[in-house]
Parts: C-alpha cells; sequence; structure tokens
C-alpha cells in the first residue's frame, strides 16, 4: 500500500529544550491515525512539521513518496522562496485547526473558494461548484453567504474542514479540531470527521476524543515527553494495560 506520509528521523528544538526527539512514522493511503497524549507531549509541533508550520530540526517528512525540501536564512526561518513553493505541498497536505483559522472578513463561501482559484488557479464559477458541494457534505449549504462570527464553533469547524477539503488533499491533519467546541456541536464535528474516514480520506488526527480514536482509527499513537511511547490497534492500546501510564491517561479522559 502507498505511503502517504513517511517520517523519518523527526527531531524539534526550540533551543536547548526538545519538542521531537527521533520521531519515525509512516501512514498509509486511507489510513486514519489518531495521536493521543498529555499537553505538551509534542503532538501539536509534530503536525505542523509535516507541512511546514513548524521547521524541523533535523530529520526528512515525505508526501507521496516525495521529499520535502526547504531551505532557511540565518534566523532559521523559511526562505521568501521556500514559503513561495509551499503552497504546493500544503495543496496536498490540508489542516484543521483547534480554532478554525477562518477570514472574519469574508463570507463562508470566500473562505472555501480563495485557495482554489489562488493555488490551483481553478475558475470562481469551478471554485464555486466545489465549495457548494463541501458545504452540502457538511450540512452548512444554507450558511454560504454568512459571514464566520455569526455562526457556532462547530459550524465554523465544520466550514474549515470544507475549505481543507476544497484543495482536494492527499492528507488531512486534524489538530484537536473539537477541543476548542461546545460540548453540544463536538458531535457534528466528529460525524463529518467520521464521514471522511468511511469514505477513505488520509487522515492523521491529534485529538482528546478517546471513543473517535477507539472507534474510527486504524491506528493509534501514544505520545510523551517528544517520543512515540506505543502503538496499535484501538483494540491493543485500549484493552491492553499492561502500560500503566497509557491505562491511566485513557481512563482519565474515558472518565470525563
Amino acid at each position: 500500500m502507498t505511503k502517504m506520509i513517511e517520517i523519518q528521523h523527526l527531531k524539534k528544538n526550540y533551543g536547548e529544550k526538545k519538542v521531537l526527539s527521533d520521531i519515525n512514522l509512516s501512514v498509509s493511503q486511507g489510513e486514519v491515525v489518531t495521536i493521543i497524549g498529555p499537553s505538551g507531549s509534542g503532538k501539536s509541533t509534530l503536525l505542523r512539521c509535516i507541512n511546514l508550520l513548524e521547521v524541523p530540526s533535523g530529520g526528512k517528512v515525505l508526501i507521496d513518496g516525495t521529499a520535502v525540501r526547504y531551505k532557511t536564512n540565518k534566523s532559521n526561518l523559511l526562505t521568501i522562496r521556500t514559503r513561495f513553493q509551499l503552497s504546493e505541498l500544503r495543496s496536498q497536505v490540508g489542516m484543521v485547526f483547534q480554532h478554525f483559522n477562518l477570514w472574519t472578513h469574508r463570507t463562508v463561501l470566500q473562505n472555501i473558494i480563495d485557495a482554489p482559484m489562488m493555488v490551483q488557479k481553478k475558475s470562481y464559477s469551478e471554485a464555486v461548484a466545489i465549495a457548494e458541494s463541501l458545504l452540502k457534505k457538511v450540512g452548512l449549504f444554507d450558511k454560504k453567504n454568512e459571514m464566520p462570527y455569526h455562526l457556532s464553533g462547530g459550524q465554523q469547524q465544520r466550514i474549515a474542514i470544507a475549505r481543507a477539503l476544497a484543495m482536494q488533499p492527499k492528507v488531512i491533519l486534524f489538530d484537536e479540531a473539537t477541543s476548542a467546541l461546545d460540548p453540544e456541536t463536538v458531535g457534528d464535528v466528529l460525524k463529518v470527521m467520521t464521514d471522511l474516514a468511511h469514505e477513505g480520506m488520509t487522515m492523521v488526527v491529534v485529538t482528546h476524543e478517546m471513543q473517535f480514536a477507539r472507534q474510527v482509527s486504524d491506528r493509534v499513537l501514544f505520545m510523551e515527553n517528544g517520543v512515540i511511547q506505543a502503538e496499535g490497534t484501538p483494540d491493543e492500546l485500549f484493552r491492553n494495560h499492561s502500560n500503566k501510564r497509557i491505562a491511566e491517561f485513557i481512563h482519565h479522559f474515558q472518565a470525563d
């Protein structure tokens, strides 16, 4: 099976602080990999290194067999040329953030059509057709002319998912996509994510939603202190209590 993401010996340091230590991971096409672990364990940083929102301190990332290449300046920031070239990578690797990151001064429809038109050079009519189809998919077609601040958090997050899908990515990364939501709206977002998984979308999901991790994932990783401490099928991680630390962590969130 095609390896859609391959991470080799990935490291990330902030000065003397090690955030990620020698991460090795591959994600196959159509696979759903969920990453769990305590806050500060490096989960979100790992996702952000995949699409270079964070610059790795070492190692390699490959997307669909092609290495992600980049250059940094003396301040270890991405060069302007690299930032320009990254638009192609980010069209292949969508990302859904904890806090939506929608343009508040643009309508729902405009939020979705901008990137396909600017990056993929789609016509306005093509971009609108894609956006309207996706809005129907996430159950928010009737909101297309609304401003994001008129919508609930759960609705905004579903718009953010539609925006990521509009680029027709090979992979979508979800970084705590439900953690900022009211409990009543979490289920709507998780349903959209579950539907995507069943449709075969390759997904890497950082979450504290243990039920989602257990029911939807093909594999679950447990991270702590910048290291993948354990991985396996949901049954292997959730039913095997030989690792006391993992058992305590899972029990804490299931108890909530």
